[in-house]
């Protein structure tokens, strides 16, 4: 099997993946991918899976060569990166600021800060050293080494707006101290590479 027909299998198990994760992450609130992008040897594939659950097919995917779209742009820019999702999120949407670091897992997954994105073109910049950012139109974007990374990412993300949201309504939260934050993304992506390397 090729890595193009390797990714096409991936993309159609997908939503079903993500249904069967739900009920651990219900409480955190509401993930909705709308579409998922994954880096190929010759490009990238793109699937529309809004609204499609189960249904999904290999209609839905594309086979994208330019190299001129944000997609690629950012594939480009994180070598490790092979998963970026587009999602609706509950509470995410909501945040309309940068996220400082408010949660130990946040900054050690996340990044630092959650940043928000204006337009495309400060997507690549808000996720610099990040893998999630929120677009100042509701919609986020998560990133990972697979399919399951990124959207333990969009999941955090949810968890960490969530909190966020809340305690701004009870006057904030305390942030973590961002140099602290730092080293603890470093550590973690260290550690991380350690064993995905260890298991390969």
């Amino acid at each position: 099997m090729s890595r193009e027909e390797e990714m096409i299998k991936a993309l159609l198990g997908a939503p079903t993946y993500f249904e069967s994760q739900q009920e651990g992450y219900r409480s955190w609130g509401k993930v909705e991918v709308q579409q998922i992008a994954v880096r190929t040897e010759g490009g990238y594939l793109l699937a529309d899976i809004a609204g499609k659950g189960k249904s999904l097919t290999e209609k839905d995917i594309q086979f994208i060569t330019d190299t001129s779209g944000t997609f690629p742009q950012l594939f480009k820019s994180r070598k490790r990166i092979t998963t970026i999702l587009v999602t609706q999120q509950q509470y995410a949407a909501q945040v309309k600021e940068e996220i400082p670091p408010i949660l130990d897992d946040q900054a050690q997954l996340l990044g630092v800060t959650v940043r928000i994105a204006k337009t495309d073109t400060d997507l690549l910049k808000a996720l610099s050293s990040r893998f999630a950012a929120i677009g100042s139109n509701g919609i986020s974007t998560c990133i990972g080494s697979s399919i399951e990374d990124a959207y333990v990412a969009a999941q955090l993300l949810e968890k960490t707006a969530k909190v966020f949201v809340e305690a701004k309504a009870l006057g904030g939260a305390i942030p973590i101290n961002r140099i602290e934050a730092w080293f603890m993304q470093q550590y973690y992506q260290l550690k991380y590479s350690k064993e995905a390397g260890k298991n390969k």
